[in-house]
């Protein structure tokens, strides 16, 4: 089969799709489709999308005519996308999760010029030639094959465009973190690193946050108008500074992992009119951190069959980076339990081997940071 065959590309309205809905001559669910399992949220994404006139991934279709030549448009991949549009159309769902002013709403709501714009919404659509069954089953599943959900992050660069977001993608971009050892090659490339870097940012204008609740909160906060952006991008930049200088040899430390390496982030950044330290501060600072997290180490890799005495302090900020450890209450026992050990509140706790504690596992630093 030529290959220009494949490259048939059309635009096809909202519109038409309904029309041809209410004649019968739209089949979405040919038998190699997946069931829709799109949720609600996913749904109102993508009427936001529409209503904002944002592009939406190209549709394939096949147009096939019986021998009477009525024809049929099968849908061979966005089945999905569709039936969002049709069900939010019928009034199936009203739309959620959404942060503008269409949340809640249904088609119903909306005003006569919105309905016009999701009916004139225009879809790319790949046209594919007539063939047989198992050969459209084989490229449904090529399209799907090596399809990869978005990051949050990914999503936000695609719905953010503000000071804000632009200032986070240029600070993933300064040459400290090649060598910190805190974002693996994938992160970047899923973009881990900005969120991350939005994440240090916020906590440094606002105190520590919990991950799943406020991230996106303050993004939609920032778009418009980001006045703290120059102090916060000087003091970030200055605070790795430090952190380079402190501890040149970051990534061979606990200090490179996403939940050390936060707290240990805020506590500088929180002292950052004291910058720069003077070279006895910058080298007492230091070997307390190397050795603040030597013994947090050493804490939770204890044998939970044997007794021990620990420094408080230690124990609480093991305890804290064990589990949900992007939550705001374990990051403010981190901070906690650094800042008491850099004061020098260092009391001791003994760990009865008959009640082990929770703390004592083995720490896995991959799975202690939540990306979601």
């Amino acid at each position: 089969m030529m290959t220009q065959d494949y490259l048939r590309i059309s635009t096809l309205t909202a519109a038409t799709f309904k029309r041809l809905s209410d004649h019968g001559q739209l089949e979405l669910k040919p038998p190699y489709q997946r069931n829709p399992v799109w949720l609600e949220g996913q749904k109102s994404y993508l009427i936001d999308t529409i209503l904002h006139g944002f592009p939406v991934p190209e549709l394939y279709m096949q147009v096939v005519a019986d021998q009477t030549g009525a024809e049929t448009h099968i849908v061979v991949d966005g089945q999905q996308r569709l039936t969002a549009l049709l069900d939010f159309i019928a009034g199936e769902y009203t739309l959620s999760g959404l942060e503008s002013s269409w949340n809640d709403s249904s088609f119903e709501d909306l005003t006569a010029e919105e309905k016009t714009s999701i009916f004139g919404y225009n879809f790319v659509v790949r046209m594919l030639p007539e063939m047989p069954d198992e050969q459209i089953r084989a490229i449904f599943q090529r399209l799907n094959r090596n399809v990869v959900a978005l990051s949050r992050q990914e999503l936000r660069h695609a719905t953010y465009w503000g000071e804000f977001i632009k200032s986070m993608e240029t600070l993933a971009t300064d040459g400290f973190w090649r060598n910190s050892g805190v974002f693996t090659a994938n992160e970047v490339r899923r973009m881990l690193d900005v969120e991350f870097i939005s994440e240090l940012a916020i906590g440094l204008m606002h105190g520590p946050q919990n991950k799943k609740l406020s991230l996106e909160r303050w993004y939609a906060v920032y778009e418009a108008e980001y006045e703290e952006g120059e102090r916060t991008e000087a003091v970030f930049r200055s605070t790795l500074g430090e952190i380079d200088r402190m501890l040149p040899n970051l990534s061979r430390t606990r200090w490179a992992k996403k939940s050390d390496f936060y707290t240990l982030f805020l506590y500088l950044a929180s002292r950052a009119d004291a910058f720069p330290l003077s070279s006895d501060e910058r080298e007492e600072l230091s070997a307390q951190l190397v050795q603040f997290a030597d013994q947090v180490g050493v804490v939770l890799r204890l044998d939970p069959t044997e007794s021990a005495t620990v420094v408080k302090p230690v124990l609480d900020y093991a305890r804290a980076v064990q589990r949900a450890a992007s939550d705001l209450g374990n990051r403010r026992a981190r901070a906690r339990g650094l800042e008491d050990f850099i004061s020098g509140e260092r009391g001791v706790v003994t760990l009865n081997s008959e009640e082990p504690d929770e703390a004592t596992e083995e720490y896995q630093a991959e799975d202690a940071y939540d990306d979601e």
